[in-house]
């Protein structure tokens, strides 16, 4: 029979185990700045200024723990959840992954498209976009019970993937904001 200080000592390594798992590292610092509504990634170099109100998350290790899964994939395969969030009522989503792939948006979007194949309906082909002075390719499809838009573009050497979602009904009439969102993008020195 065990002696009774073993029991809340065994608890206490068990809970070390499975609660303290090392933090993720950012390769990529960036920040959220909410009074402007300002996203910049000062690694790779790059600002986006959205338009209304968002709870934007860019530590990994403050994300709930779907995104917390994803980032840990992403880093796996050798890229970064850079941010993810909401409008602060939840009905549009935001999300950015960079790899340093060094591919021209059009081969990453259509390597992302044959990836997903299986999970997406009503699929756009991607298309190019141009929002402000940048080009892009921008692919709209839906998943689960959403619509996307997905933007891609190229920073130095650097692949990113920008996605917006919200519900089928409410996203002919936010995609106009989405793309001026996507016009704000702005590159500034990185590394």
């Amino acid at each position: 029979m065990a002696k009774p200080f073993l029991k809340p000592w065994g608890a206490a390594l068990l809970s070390v185990l499975l609660f303290c798992a090392a933090p993720m590292r950012q390769f990529y610092p960036d920040h959220f700045f909410p009074e402007d509504n300002v996203y910049k990634n000062e690694g790779i170099g790059f600002l986006l200024t959205l338009r209304g109100k968002w709870n934007i998350v860019t530590d990994p290790n403050e994300m709930n723990r779907y995104y917390k899964t994803f980032a840990k994939t992403m880093q796996v395969a050798g890229g970064e959840l850079l941010f993810m969030g909401s409008t602060v009522e939840e009905l549009y989503g935001i999300k950015a992954v960079a790899l340093n792939l060094n591919e021209p948006p059009e081969e990453y979007a259509e390597y992302i498209r044959d990836l997903n194949k299986s999970e997406v309906g009503n699929d756009s082909e991607p298309v190019d976009f141009i929002a402000g002075d940048h080009a892009m390719v921008k692919w709209v499809y839906d998943k689960s019970e959403y619509r996307f838009v997905e933007f891609f573009f190229v920073v130095d050497t650097y692949d990113i993937r920008l996605s917006f979602w919200t519900k089928p009904q409410l996203f002919e009439n936010f995609l106009p904001v989405f793309e001026e969102i996507m016009s704000t993008l702005e590159f500034t020195s990185g590394f």
